[in-house]
């Protein structure tokens, strides 16, 4: 599952303050990028870090500077907020500046940072790509060289950004219909807003509801700047050709769709799955006997649920489906992560102790155990490493403060804490007469196949269910992307596209349990 606000910047903590030398001039080159849609210039000769993130190429180590170019998808507000504790601070400031700028209305800001090895200054601004999608732009410089990249640098990067035109006529007709709906919630003020797909011919059709994962998603799960692959888009483009209507909608509080998306937790997203069958159920071109749901990730807590208390659900699909309880989940998931980036079997020990014992209390909402619990974790950290990783963690205080800070606001969420109180086996355990399909990556670190693959075979065998097929693709990561290792950080570096075998085996099981072949 993808992490909520996955993408905002987190910088602080990388890089301590030293005395680089800049340039007086720097050459700015043109340059696109289709994941987040936008175009701009950067500096040339700078190094990609990855996520829109540069550096100047022959900077030392610990020189701090640092430009970030990134679309996000989430509110301005949301970014914001986000972006507060990064730049230091509790409060948002006043704004130094509001530019328009084509058709991007920028809130400029500037903000001090002290810190030991003196002062870090950071220019930083957002502005709205639509309702849901915000573009950040920030610049990190010590002190001494700032003035200089403030006019060669941040200045034109603001001028330049803007959003990428979409090619207008070139998309290529699909071999059936497509209709915006808007549909009641799960709640009195949430309007969902989606796209149902319908084969041609005559109805009434087998239908698929798409429930995305976890954080801010958009009807076709888009996952900018991670990845451009749109996994539901994908999805519903082969089901329809495949005879299956498709319904996909936008999260409540994204894009086209009503309510709050901060404010809600598991149980609110899983009511709007079941407003989506609702829906479905009122019309006359879809086979109210054939309404099957695909839960992506944390999608799939949605479905088990849905699947356990709708009886008008035909058949569910989970693809890579959060099982295990929420707890044992994501105290693998840390550990998968770590293990993922390089982590020693010391160091995932450690991870794995860490988090089985500071999650439940943050269950037990006992806050300031877990950040004296923290604070010590990230302090022993700090001072295992070479005296080099210190250098570029900065200074110690500081990188405890950041990363206590971060984590600590995170226990601070009712849907996390939501989702740590989950049990999607419980009502697996339930699902006795329902075909259902699982499929898992070999290399997912953020749902492990081995346990939930294992975990749902166990619950759907107590409940007696004879008719489940569970999968794993071995080369597979979480967005079923061919992988390597299976890291967050490749996804932005592997193609856009999921891997045929996925598609496949969902299409034909589909098929057959919607009755569109035999």
């Amino acid at each position: 599952m993808i992490r909520r606000l996955p993408y905002i910047l987190a910088i602080l903590a990388l890089f301590a303050v030293s005395a680089a030398a800049a340039q007086d001039s720097v050459t700015l080159e043109p340059f696109t990028e289709s994941i987040m849609r936008i175009e701009s210039v950067r500096p040339q000769g700078w190094t990609l870090l990855g996520g829109g993130l540069y550096r100047p190429g022959d900077a030392d180590p610990s020189d701090p500077t640092l430009l970030a170019i990134q679309a996000v998808p989430a509110t301005v507000d949301d970014v914001v907020m986000a972006l507060l504790p990064q730049v230091g601070l509790t409060e948002v400031p006043e704004p130094v500046d509001q530019v328009t700028i084509g058709s991007l209305n920028w809130t400029v800001y500037q903000t001090d940072v002290e810190m030991p090895q003196g002062t870090l200054r950071v220019d930083w601004a957002v502005a709205p790509l639509d309702e849901s999608r915000t573009v950040a732009l920030a610049l990190f410089a010590p002190a001494q060289t700032y003035d200089v990249l403030h006019e060669t640098v941040f200045l034109p990067v603001l001028q330049a950004t803007r959003p990428l035109a979409e090619a207008e006529g070139t998309a290529e007709p699909v071999p059936y219909l497509q209709e915006e709906v808007r549909f009641p919630g799960g709640a009195e003020d949430v309007m969902l807003a989606g796209t149902l797909t319908l084969p041609e011919g005559e109805g009434p059709f087998p239908a698929v509801i798409l429930m995305t994962g976890s954080g801010p998603q958009d009807r076709d799960e888009s996952l900018e700047p991670l990845t451009a692959l749109k996994p539901f888009a994908v999805l519903a483009d082969v089901l329809t050709r495949a005879g299956v209507a498709v319904l996909r909608y936008d999260d409540r509080g994204v894009g086209e769709s009503t309510g709050s998306h901060a404010d809600a937790v598991i149980a609110d997203f899983t009511a709007d799955g079941g407003a989506a069958i609702d829906f479905l159920l009122t019309r006359e071109d879809i086979d109210r006997e054939r309404i099957g749901i695909l839960g992506h990730s944390e999608g799939g807590i949605y479905a088990a649920t849905l699947a356990a208390r709708r009886g008008e659900v035909a058949f569910v699909v989970g693809m890579a489906p959060a099982v295990a309880p929420g707890l044992d989940l994501m105290i693998e998931q840390n550990v998968s992560i770590v293990r993922s980036s390089g982590a020693s079997e010391a160091e995932q020990e450690i991870t794995r102790a860490f988090a089985a014992e500071v999650l439940p209390l943050a269950i037990e909402g006992d806050l300031e155990t877990a950040e004296a619990l923290a604070r010590q974790v990230y302090s022993d950290l700090y001072d295992r490493q070479p005296a080099e990783v210190q250098q570029s963690l900065g200074d110690r205080d500081s990188f405890v403060d950041i990363s206590v800070g971060t984590l600590i606001e995170s226990y601070r969420s009712d849907w996390f804490i939501s989702l740590l109180e989950s049990d999607p086996t419980a009502d697996w355990r339930q699902v006795s007469d329902i075909p259902v399909l699982a499929i898992f990556g070999g290399l997912d670190v953020q749902v492990l196949a081995d346990q939930n693959a294992d975990a749902l075979e166990a619950a759907l065998r107590d409940a007696g269910n004879p008719n489940f097929t569970i999968i794993t693709i071995p080369e597979a990561n979480h967005l079923f992307q061919q992988a390597i290792s299976g890291s967050i950080t490749e996804y932005s570096s592997l193609p856009a596209e999921m891997m045929p075998e996925l598609l496949t085996a969902i299409v034909e099981w589909v098929t057959v349990q919607a009755g569109v072949v035999e």
